[in-house]
């Protein structure tokens, strides 16, 4: 897989953004109502639902942490570039 690089500016613009500020005000109203089932949830009788709803929280939770991922990737090119022109 190729990697894709990319500028700070980029990222400012990317995380300022009304889609990217849409995308997580809808992600935050996902996560609640999927607390909202898993604290219904029997862990018994309903185990395959219980993962499932998990596994789903699992992921809006990853994609909620990607600007800081990201963030810290062009941080540490930038590092990397500075190392290099030492």
């Amino acid at each position: 897989m190729e990697e894709v690089k990319l500028h700070k500016s980029e990222y400012d613009s990317f995380i300022s953004s009304p889609i990217w500020h849409e995308v997580v005000n809808t992600l935050k109203e996902t996560k609640e109502g999927l607390l909202s089932d898993i604290a219904e949830l029997d862990p018994f009788a309903e185990a395959t639902n219980l993962a499932r709803q998990q596994g789903r929280l699992k992921m809006l939770e990853f994609v909620l942490v990607l600007p800081e991922d990201i963030l810290r990737e062009i941080n540490e090119n930038l590092e990397k570039k500075v190392e290099e022109t030492k």
